[in-house]
């Protein structure tokens, strides 16, 4: 029996290869800059069902977030059948389409209804720079939207190498588009180095909360979500106490054609946290994002799109 520690293993979601070709991607591209998402439109019940019957770890997976749901809604929490998986693929791929006909050009054809305004006249007019902290939830997109109406550049934190082709497909689109990706597959001090020159600038950093990273397994922390405990990384919450950012939940839910509702929830002002105090600091706000995501996806589960076994680590670690 070894004594040594195993390597953690590496989350699903950052595992999974891409379906498609950029071959494909280009063609997505052509037609929407000529055509519009319009003739696009049919092609989303078939790739609907082709997740549905051969994806089959991405099927469980929606179909046990969605039993989740159902408790969490006063149900039973029975598993739904292929249809609601269909329902949620469906909803995946529809939301594929609106972000490459955003990028494409067509702002003019979203209507979006910001909730919070008064958050962001706030964080425009304080002039430095603040976290916005969202989720696998609908469109993040969106957020780049209400960045772009009012003239902030927008700097988004991810794994440069994830979803490869779509991002290629989005520069291809939108070459002039000023949202810039700040890879945090490198060494944290570069990466806090290049934050800290957005900030300095009154830009915003915008980073999704709901995934751990395989290179920061260990920095993550629990927090209650849909019943039972579930990881989120640590980083979204300890960056901006160590910069001093306000940090505000940005969730943009579609709701009809087209239209989408932006809520921005301030979650802090950006004051300072002493030392002593910044693990208690950070894990209220864990929970509170944890909280707040719980509360936007029972109100549109179908939008969340986190299709591997959210719950797995901490049950992997318990077992």
């Amino acid at each position: 029996m070894s004594l040594e520690p195993e390597a953690p293993a590496k989350p699903e979601w950052a595992s999974a290869s891409e379906r498609g070709s950029r071959f494909v991607l280009r063609v997505l591209v052509w037609m929407i800059r000529r055509l519009g998402g319009a003739p696009l439109r049919p092609l989303l019940g078939p790739i609907a069902i082709y997740y549905t019957v051969f994806a089959p770890s991405a099927r469980r997976a929606s179909q046990d977030f969605l039993a989740r749901i159902d408790r969490a809604r006063g149900g039973a929490a029975r598993k739904p059948g292929l249809i609601q998986a269909y329902r949620h693929f469906y909803s995946f791929a529809e939301g594929i389409l609106d972000r490459l006909s955003l990028w494409s050009g067509a702002y003019d054809k979203f209507e979006v209804v910001l909730h919070g305004r008064e958050n962001m006249a706030k964080l425009i007019e304080s002039g430095r720079g603040a976290f916005m902290i969202g989720a696998h939830l609908g469109s993040f997109d969106m957020l780049r939207l209400v960045a772009r109406e009012n003239n902030i550049p927008v700097n988004v934190l991810m794994l440069a190498s994830n979803a490869e082709r779509i991002n290629e497909a989005f520069e291809a689109l939108d070459p002039e588009c000023n949202v810039r990706v700040i890879d945090i597959g490198t060494t944290s001090a570069s990466t806090a180095l290049e934050i800290r020159r957005c900030v300095d600038r009154g830009e915003f950093v915008a980073v999704l909360a709901d995934r751990t990273l395989p290179q920061a397994r260990h920095r993550i922390a629990h927090a209650s979500f849909l019943g039972e405990p579930a990881p989120f990384p640590l980083g979204p919450f300890v960056l901006p106490i160590v910069a001093r950012l306000p940090v505000v939940l940005t969730i943009a839910l579609k709701t009809g054609p087209n239209r989408y509702e932006v809520f921005m929830e301030e979650i802090a002002g950006g004051e300072p946290v002493p030392a002593a105090e910044r693990a208690k600091v950070i894990q209220e706000r864990v929970e509170s994002f944890a909280a707040r995501l719980e509360h936007f996806c029972i109100r549109e589960p179908l939008q969340w799109f986190n299709f591997y076994d959210f719950w797995a680590e901490i049950e992997n670690e318990n077992s």
